[in-house]
Order: C-alpha cells, then structure tokens, then sequence
C-alpha cells in the first residue's frame, strides 16, 4: 500500500489523473484478497496489482472506459474454471472491484492520499472506507480514510447519511442499521502490525527490508550510530538509537498488534531486551540464537521472578525451521513466522 500511495500522490502532484481499483470482496477461490489496490494509468500502465490474470485484465478493460466517462463503477467477475484456455482455470470464485476515477483536478484525492501515506508511516491503525456509488456515477472519489477515531476524511463523495453515521460513531461499523440501500466496505490500511527490530546488524538490516515489503512498519533499534542510521535502513519507518537498548520500551508504547524481535550483538544485551519486552502485552516476542543461550538466558529470567508462561510467549530460536544459515536466509525465517502470526491474529 504505501508504494500505491507513492505513486498516487506522484502522479497527482505532476496533475495526472488515473484509475484506482479496489478489491471489495472475494468469495471462493480468487487469485487476491479483499483491500488489494491497483492504479491505472491513461496509458494503460499499471501500479500495484489486483491479482494479475483474467481478473486484471477485466478490471484494465473497465478502467479504459472509467477513465473516459470520468465516473465510478462496480464490477462483478466471475472465475468459473470452466475456459481451459485462461491463466486462472483452477480458480473458481468471484470478485466485486470497484473501479474509480481519481482527479488530479480535485485536491481532497491529493489530500486522502497525504493523509494516508502519513497513517502509513506513522504505525497508527487505520482503515479505508469505501462507499460505492449506486445509482450512476460519481466524479469525487468514493473512499474516505478513518484513522483510529479520529474525523473520516474524504467523506466528500458519500451519500450525506453514511458520512453522518461515520462522523458520529467513529468506532464499530460492522453493520449499518437502516442504510440497507448502501454497501459499505472497511479495509485495513496502515502499518498491519509494527516490528520493532532490536539489533541493526547484518540479519536486522536484511530483516527490515523484506518486512517492509509484506505490509509491517518497521522500527530499528540499536544504540551504535554507525548502525542505526537512515543509509543502512531507506525504508524504516523509523530508526531509534538510544543510550541503552531498554529504554525504546518506555516512549514506543508497544501493544497487541506490536512484534518484537530481539537480533542483538550480544547475549547481554537480547537478555536486556527481553526482559524488558516480556513486560509488554506485544503479540510477538522473538529472539535469535541457540538453544544453550536461549535456556541460560530463561534461567535467568525465572530466578528473577518471571513466570514459566511469561517464558513461553517468546519465540527462540527464532523463525521457521528451514535451515536458515545466511543473514539473509535467516530474515526470511524471522518474516515468514511474523507473516504466520499476523495471519493467526486475523
């Protein structure tokens, strides 16, 4: 998402309008999950994908004919598997896209995506909004970003009744009790879950960038300078070097959608860490290394008060087991079990 919202804000600032399609739902077998974003450009260039296949193409020719009428509209697709000739035979499901024109002409789509490139960076929860249109076309864009509780921005192009309920609830919309005649979708946006990456060394370095790329904000922490700094870590959405490695714990607020990892220069310093962590309700508590440290380090901790089930949140060695030996080979590891968790909280 936050590579869309780049080039959605690119685009826009340079005064190029586009096409934005928005996965409403799935049901069955789909080659894409509901939330996925894609832009379109007037040249038939894409940004983002949708799930690629039949499905895409469907949603480019859709785009063509949004993209002259300057007006919104809902496409149902159908994957029977029944065309043996198409890329998605063995898919059998179907699809609501919405399939909206963005006008570089109106500056609240410039300022939704602002505000949303902002939430993405800032590691708050947020969720998009979409309300499409139902009778005919509409020329604003038909999504508005809610982050937290805050105020819904870009409630411009919804009907008046759904913006007033989510001006006023700004909390639960599971269901919107008599608005039968409107569909309204939520999705999440933001960072889904923020790592904090205790340790800026080779497996910290390779580790924030694959996570920065499956959806988790990332959080680089390390005391050495030399480590921790912008050049090492371009994509971390932030990078914290503190006098000691405790003390991130008492300004980042860590909750249930926070992931720890603990990759250290040192035995020292992981037990440091995790003693601190292990006082946090995160979700995710990780440390790197072999079984003798990781047991020296728990008898430690037990001798100092912590419970046998406070020891049995944390994840060590950490990782999947797929005989990870390279830093690099280790980063995926660490990403596919965050990747397993996150999907077990869903």
């Amino acid at each position: 998402m936050k590579k869309i919202c780049d080039a959605a804000i690119s685009l826009l600032e340079s005064g190029e309008s586009f096409v934005q399609a928005t996965v409403l739902q799935s049901s069955g077998s789909t080659p894409c999950v509901e939330g996925a974003c894609m832009l379109i450009l007037r040249d038939g260039s894409i940004r983002g994908t949708v799930g690629g296949g039949a499905l895409e193409g469907g949603v480019i020719r859709a785009a063509a004919e949004v993209m002259q009428d300057k007006q919104a509209k809902v496409i149902d697709v159908v994957l029977d598997g029944n065309d043996i000739t198409a890329p998605d035979v063995i898919c059998g499901g179907a699809t609501t896209v919405l399939v909206d024109h963005i006008s570089a002409g109106h500056p609240g789509n410039l300022e939704f995506f602002t505000a949303l490139r902002a939430a993405l960076h800032s590691g708050k929860r947020a969720r998009i909004v979409t309300s499409p249109p139902i009778h005919g076309g509409i020329a604003t864009r038909s999504q508005c970003l809610l982050v937290q509780d805050g105020v819904p921005l870009g409630t411009n192009g919804f009907d008046p009744a759904v913006a007033k309920i989510l001006e006023e609830r700004r909390g639960g919309y599971d269901v919107f009790t008599g608005l039968d005649s409107f569909g309204v979708y939520f999705h999440s946006a933001g960072a889904d879950g923020t790592a904090y990456i205790f340790g800026a060394g080779h497996c910290g370095e390779k580790l924030a960038h694959i996570l920065a790329t499956v959806g988790f904000g990332t959080v680089v922490i390390d005391d050495r300078p030399e480590f921790a700094n912008a050049g090492r870590f371009p994509e971390a959405d932030g990078i914290i070097v503190p006098k000691t490695m405790d003390l991130p714990f008492n300004t980042q607020g860590m909750g249930a959608d926070s992931y720890i990892i603990i990759v250290t220069r040192g035995h020292v310093y992981d037990e440091l860490v995790l003693r601190c962590a292990l006082r946090t309700p995160a979700g995710y508590i990780g440390m790197i290394g072999s079984r003798r440290k990781r047991d020296a380090i728990y008898a430690n901790l037990l001798a100092e008060g912590f419970a046998q089930s406070d020891i049995d949140r944390v994840y060590s060695p950490i990782g999947l087991d797929i005989g990870a030996d390279t830093p690099e080979e280790i980063a995926v590891s660490i990403a596919a079990e965050l990747i397993q968790v996150r999907a077990g909280k869903r």
